[in-house]
């Protein structure tokens, strides 16, 4: 190969293994705290680059199908790794050495067909290993898992090769929480192998069959609190007496889960019970009974009971032949030392009366998810039936009538809780009878719509959660606890109804507020739950929630669960959160701020107008608008007078007596505009004055003192004045009556300042002998 076309050769495949390094990391998603997941994301190979920051690495469901020991060596603070559910079939010796602070390792349902111990030599801080699913056949010819003291949860086996445990493959494990093996094809156990373990919390087994399984229980039985049977077919199963030792078995509870009965092994698993004097409690759950209830012919009637069995669950029991069914009386008697008994989902809708009486101890039963009615309840709670029974659970059954379901518990003397939830009730009587120590009753989801008197008084808990309420009004003296969420409740109940109430769970309603007042008279209330509402996020209700530091220790589901419904611009923000503005808390005290502002901004304008004498200006404003609709010049044969004369009243003296006679009667006469003689009756007195003056060819002003005080007198001034500026002529005359210190004249008289700097005037000479000059000149001045 030519050096050339080596060195290409050489960098391609550099170049792909990087890119194939770089997909590989980007398939990982890690957050800030070093968690890293990689699930499902069809990786081949661990991903590279792997650091010491990474805490947790979820690498399962992928094709993962070899691990080096070089792939997590920097994974030195990794305290989870999930490898399950990959196509593993290597593991190289020391490929965990490095992880010491690794506590959980699933190397589940992968191809490993050997196990070493040298995987796990370094793992002192493991608590979790799981190996189940993958093909192994047995857990190697050394102990696995000697160096693992803090191991609390082991799970190993498989469902197919798996068929041998030896005395080694537990050695060195002291205490473990929970043991779970999968050996469905077990063929060889190795008596004392799980006898090394000192002490087993929960053992569970898959067996298939169950040949060696009082092997087993030889070896466990002194060392175990809880054993639970997976996926067996105990048809072929035989207890004998001999083989356990009475005096040292823990065993206190059993658990069958998916096994099959016949009734003859039903019969080996009661001798069971009856021997192992520590069992407490048995568990069925989705079990088979192949079998039809002979037990008279298999000796049954020798054991006398159940052992110290007080509790039995039975959990989705079938029976394919349950129309060939036997009564059962014939277990009737084992039954006396049963204290608790749960039966649900088994189709079960009638306990007879016979079995009931013989239940003597009971004080605890379950039926849920049955199908119970009040006819088949009425024969199960007969006379002298469970005399002590103080629980019964009958949710999700076939109850129509609250009024009948009362009455056929009558005879429950000792009866203080009932759990009649998710049958549909629909309605309720107002008036039932209930047995007399009744304190709990749980009527939640049974589609009632409103509550009555029917609840007895003496409850003190009360369940009536997702229903149709809209309401609460009931007085219950003795209620400490109301569960009521998930209705149509608008408001709280009144605290006077529920006096001792220390728990109300109301949430997933329509309230939309509450206050301290509505609060505050729950003197019990230690916990409230009212979230999921559509609060509207008030001023009030803000200051409420935000400023009561102790409420958040009575509202349990504070803060997230309470969100602001309206106003819109909070909508979906937390009530902890919300932030309202000043207008919007403080409205009242903003419009009296406001009016307060505005009352004041009108005194403040008052003064300056009185000051600055606004008013007239404004007045004079509004006069000049008026005269600014008028035509700008009045033709010539419209002018009906020679002047119009503006005065003050205190100088109609020498007007009316001097200056009308000497113009009026003058040859040719003057005809003169006086307001006294010419204005037109009822006639707005500015439209007087500007129709004088327009009609007029000149305006005659008589200054004085007086005139200056008049304000019509500067209307009239100020008319003549547009209209010797809007038209450009010359139509103002002045006359001094008597001197005026321009000083004195007000600033608002600005423009009789400056007519009377711009403007000749005439001034009344005091002098007889100068008069009649000034007599004279003025009319020249009106006729020019």
């Amino acid at each position: 190969m030519p050096r050339a076309l080596w060195t290409a050769w050489v960098w391609a495949v550099i170049i792909l293994s990087t890119e194939g390094a770089s997909h590989q990391a980007s398939s990982l998603s890690c957050d800030p705290t070093g968690v890293c997941d990689g699930h499902s994301r069809s990786l081949n190979s661990i991903p590279s680059g792997l650091t010491d920051g990474v805490k947790s690495l979820d690498l399962s469901n992928n094709e993962i199908t070899y691990v080096s020991n070089r792939d997590l060596q920097r994974c030195v603070n990794l305290k989870t790794l999930r490898l399950g559910a990959n196509e593993i079939h290597t593991v190289e010796e020391d490929s965990f050495f490095h992880l010491r602070n690794l506590k959980y390792l699933d190397l589940s349902y992968n191809r490993l067909s050997n196990l070493s111990s040298s995987w796990f030599r370094s793992l002192y801080a493991l608590k979790f290993l799981n190996l189940l699913g993958n093909v192994y056949k047995t857990l190697g010819e050394t102990s696995l898992f000697s160096h693992l003291p803090n191991l609390r949860t082991l799970k190993v086996g498989n469902s197919n090769s798996f068929t041998e445990i030896h005395e080694k493959d537990f050695t060195g494990l002291i205490f473990l929480e929970e043991l779970e093996i999968s050996a469905q094809n077990l063929q060889i156990y190795v008596p004392k192998s799980l006898k090394s373990i000192q002490n087993i919390s929960h053992l569970i087994l898959h067996l298939k069959q169950p040949v060696l399984l009082v092997d087993i229980l030889v070896d466990i039985v002194s060392s175990l609190d809880c054993l639970e049977l997976r996926d067996t077919n105990l048809h072929t199963f035989h207890f004998s007496e001999a083989s356990i030792s009475e005096m040292n078995t823990s065993v206190k509870k059993l658990i069958f889960r998916n096994v099959q009965f016949t009734d003859e092994s039903f019969v080996e698993v009661v001798k069971l019970f009856n021997y192992v004097s520590g069992i407490l409690e048995v568990e069925f759950d989705d079990c088979t009974h192949d079998g039809i209830g002979d037990f008279r012919a298999l000796s049954l009637d020798r054991i006398r009971h159940l052992g110290n069995v007080e509790t039995l669950t039975i959990r989705k029991l079938h029976i394919p032949q349950f129309f060939l069914f036997h009564d059962l009386s014939s277990i009737y008697p084992l039954t006396g030392k049963v204290k608790r008994v749960t039966i649900e989902s088994s189709k079960v809708f009638l306990v007879p009366c016979l079995l009931s009486q013989h239940l003597k101890s009971l004080e605890y039963l379950d039926l849920s998810e049955n199908l119970m009615s009040e006819e088949t309840l009425k024969n199960s709670a007969c006379k002298d039936a469970w005399p002590f029974l103080q629980t019964l659970v009958l949710r999700q059954n076939r109850l129509k009538s609250l009024e009948k379901t009362g009455e056929l518990l009558l005879n429950l003397e000792n009866l203080n809780n009932l759990d009649i939830s998710k049958n549909n009730f629909l309605s309720m009587p107002e008036t039932c009878r209930w047995p007399g120590k009744m304190k709990q009753l749980n009527l939640s989801s049974t589609r009632v719509h409103s509550l009555t008197q029917c609840l007895p008084q003496t409850l003190e808990i009360l369940d009536v959660s997702n229903n149709n309420l809209d309401s609460f009004s009931l007085i219950l003296p003795q209620l400490k606890e109301l569960y009521i969420s998930r209705n149509k409740l608008k408001t709280l109940p009144d605290a006077s109804f529920l006096p001792v109430l220390s728990v109300m769970r109301i949430s997933r309603n329509i309230i939309n507020t509450f206050s301290k007042e509505q609060l505050d008279p729950f003197q019990q209330l230690k916990t409230l739950e009212a979230g999921g509402n559509n609060f509207i996020c008030s001023c009030d209700f803000l200051a409420f929630t935000q400023g009561q530091q102790a409420l958040g220790r009575v509202l349990v589901d504070w803060p997230a669960e309470y969100r602001c419904d309206s106003p819109s611009h909070v909508r979906g923000q937390r009530v902890q959160d919300a932030r309202l503005s000043l207008t919007e808390c403080h409205r009242a005290a903003v419009v009296s701020a406001a009016c307060c502002a505005l009352f004041l901004l009108l005194l403040l304008m008052g003064v300056l107008c009185h000051r600055f004498h606004g008013l007239w200006y404004m007045k004079m404003m509004w006069a000049w608008l008026q005269a600014k609709r008028k035509p700008r010049k009045a033709p010539r044969r419209d002018i009906c007078y020679d002047a119009f004369v503006s005065y003050s009243e205190q100088d109609s003296y020498w007007v009316e007596n001097l200056m009308v006679q000497e113009l009026e009667h003058f040859n040719p006469p003057f005809k003169l505009c006086l307001h006294k003689r010419d204005f037109i009756p009822g006639k707005w007195i500015i439209d007087n004055i500007i129709d004088s003056i327009e009609k007029s060819h000149k305006t005659v002003f008589v200054l004085s003192e007086n005139f200056v005080k008049s304000e019509w007198c500067k209307y009239e001034l100020d008319f003549s004045h547009f209209r010797l500026f809007d038209e450009n002529n010359d139509a103002a005359i002045l006359i001094l009556l008597e001197p005026i210190d321009k000083k004195a004249i007000p600033q608002r008289f600005c423009k009789l300042r400056k007519i009377m700097n711009t403007k000749t005037y005439l001034e009344w000479p005091v002098d007889e002998t100068q008069q009649e000059g000034f007599w004279l000149n003025l009319r020249a001045a009106i006729r020019s």
